[in-house]
């Protein structure tokens, strides 16, 4: 059963981050209690790649930058869906930074 909030995920989504960035350099993880960033740290470009999952008064946001010109925003009521869209976002981060990153 999935929990209701961000910080009761807080081990699932950390795992989710090792598997899918397991292979991809320097990235990163912050975890608090209402908000989730994953971020490329890439010295070339100072508006990097990430990935924010924030937990609002109406639900959840997730945004999704790839660190050129691409901008996704997808607000869900739900956790159990807004992790799902998150874990999507998070693959296709890791997929282009390893075909284009650094």
């Amino acid at each position: 059963m999935i929990n209701t909030s961000i910080k009761n995920n807080h081990i699932a989504i950390e795992n989710l981050f090792k598997s899918i960035f397991s292979e991809v350099p320097n990235t990163t993880i912050d975890l608090k209690d209402s908000s989730i960033h994953i971020s490329h740290n890439d010295k070339n470009n100072t508006d990097a790649a990430s990935i924010d999952l924030i937990q609002t008064e109406e639900g959840f946001s997730i945004t999704y930058w790839d660190g050129y010109s691409l901008a996704e925003n997808e607000n869900e009521k739900d956790l159990k869906k807004s992790l799902k869209i998150f874990k999507r976002y998070s693959k296709k981060m890791a997929k282009n930074l390893i075909r284009f990153g650094s």
